[in-house]
């Protein structure tokens, strides 16, 4: 029989059977394929990894190859020897790089008499993963045939007034010379397991490899997740496992678009699910779910001490990044003197004077020399941090050092209550802590956020006398009593 002889019997079949009612006979009741069996032999050379031993999740820079057969089954359970067709394979979650096999054609496989047999490159495969195949009726013509495909010759072949591909919907490439479609049979292996990505895996030193996936990040054992931030658009994740935290990439914000109800510092995750997402550059899990377990007094908060910020760290890009979204510290920063709502004199800054918004529009106009101008040196100053972006953003400027060697980074202290950055220019910061936060866009990219009044140290109000741990900053462990509880 030749390709695609099974969806014709499949037609034949069914008007058959309509014309036997019609007599009073019993209809047949082989309408073809019904689904696929589809079996993983081996991966990588071996027996499938098993749910007690999965294989670490893959990050994309690898490939792992699977090997398998694919049968055609009648609705019966027996093997459709009549399906000749191609079947499209796919795995979930993750992606088919390429099909080797005796007919294989780009992600799609040739059976023959029912049966195939080939393997399969994935990238991007974690957690309990499948191997799928289903019959889109597509039937290629080879790169060597002289003949126009039904789906790219102008023609409405099959009569429904749709012509070729991408208008006809039988029609799945410009290649395929079957207009009507297939029998969208579909069958799945069983689960092939891989571990779920940890924070890290999420993260990744380049940005995150599984962009926009609905992606469940590993929260057992020996992962130790704890929340170490709750702020007002979400929350701050950290896993404290030793292996973890011994290379980085270990923390991460779930953007919950508001604050988490029920939810505290030193709260342990124990499960989390979001869709990762790069937001400027900032790698983030948006739509959150999680479960919490709560720690109460007496109990170890598991939140770590925060990573100093240094010339050498806050000059170093990767160390940057390997810290982003976790606590971090910077100490004897100093606010820089010029913070004001007045209007720079001469394209300068200076004492009460870092606006550069000259039209008073409340934005600056980087098209124009005046106010790019105006801006780009106060940028580049230490001591300035530009009024219009403060009032925007919250954010002020903190240096060590002098001049073009000095350190620089963006900080916000909104949550500070009763801290007045203005109130501060020019003094020397004992000790500030708070998350890291990257974006993109500027010439400063990193702003440190405090988490609450505890993590500012600085005379006068608002501030502490002196830096608080981990287990006592912004922490407040329920007691068994605890109102909130129940409701959490």
């Amino acid at each position: 029989m030749s390709v695609r002889a099974s969806s014709l019997r499949f037609g034949l079949v069914i008007g058959a059977g309509v014309a036997l009612a019609g007599c009073g006979v019993e209809p047949a009741t082989e309408f073809g394929v019904s689904t696929f069996e589809v079996v993983v032999t081996k991966v990588n050379g071996a027996p499938p990894p098993t749910a007690d031993k999965p294989l670490g999740a893959n990050h994309g820079d690898t490939k792992d190859t699977w090997d398998f057969t694919v049968s055609a089954k009648t609705a019966t359970g027996e093997l459709d020897k009549e399906f000749n067709g191609y079947v499209r394979l796919s795995v979930n979650p993750g992606a088919v790089e390429a099909v080797r096999g005796v007919a294989a054609r780009g992600r799609n496989v040739l059976l023959r008499d029912g049966k195939a047999a080939g393997s399969v490159d994935v990238l991007l495969v974690y957690g309990p993963v499948r191997l799928w195949a289903e019959d889109l009726g597509y039937l290629p013509v080879g790169l060597t045939s002289t003949k126009k495909p039904s789906c790219s010759n102008g023609a409405d072949d099959n009569g429904d007034r749709l012509i070729d591909f991408p208008a006809d919907p039988g029609c799945y490439a410009a290649d395929d010379d079957n207009e009507d479609g297939g029998s969208y049979a579909a069958g799945v292996s069983a689960p092939i397991h891989y571990a779920l990505p940890r924070i890290s895996d999420v993260r990744g030193p380049s940005g995150t490899p599984y962009p926009y996936d609905a992606i469940e990040v590993k929260a057992d054992p020996p992962q130790e997740l704890v929340v170490t931030r709750v702020a007002s658009d979400g929350f701050y994740v950290t896993d404290v496992a030793a292996a973890e935290a011994s290379h980085g990439f270990n923390s991460i914000f779930a953007f919950n678009f508001s604050m988490p109800a029920g939810m505290r510092v030193c709260d342990r995750v124990t499960y989390l699910a979001g869709t990762a997402n790069v937001f400027f550059g900032f790698t983030e899990l948006s739509f959150p779910s999680f479960q919490l377990s709560f720690p109460h007094v007496g109990d170890k908060c598991l939140v770590p001490e925060p990573v100093l910020l240094d010339k050498k760290v806050l000059g170093d890009p990767r160390a940057m990044k390997a810290i982003e979204s976790s606590l971090a510290r910077v100490e004897g920063y100093r606010i820089g003197k010029f913070l004001g709502p007045d209007v720079a004199k001469g394209n300068k800054p200076g004492v009460g004077r870092s606006n550069c918004d000259f039209n008073g529009n409340g934005q600056i106009d980087y098209e124009t020399d005046l106010e790019g101008s105006c801006s780009d040196v106060c940028t580049k100053d230490p001591d300035c941090s530009e009024w219009t972006a403060y009032l925007a953003r919250n954010t002020f400027k903190m240096a060590l050092g002098e001049g073009p060697n000095a350190a620089m980074i963006l900080a916000n202290a909104t949550s500070v209550s009763g801290f007045d950055p203005v109130g501060h220019v020019g003094e020397a910061i004992p000790s500030m802590t708070g998350t890291l936060r990257f974006f993109s866009g500027g010439k400063l990219n990193w702003t440190l956020e405090a988490r609450c009044s505890d993590d500012m140290v600085c005379k006068g109000a608002g501030c502490q006398a002196k830096a608080l741990s981990s287990q006592q900053a912004c922490v407040r462990l329920r007691s068994i009593e605890d109102n909130d509880q129940g409701t959490n």
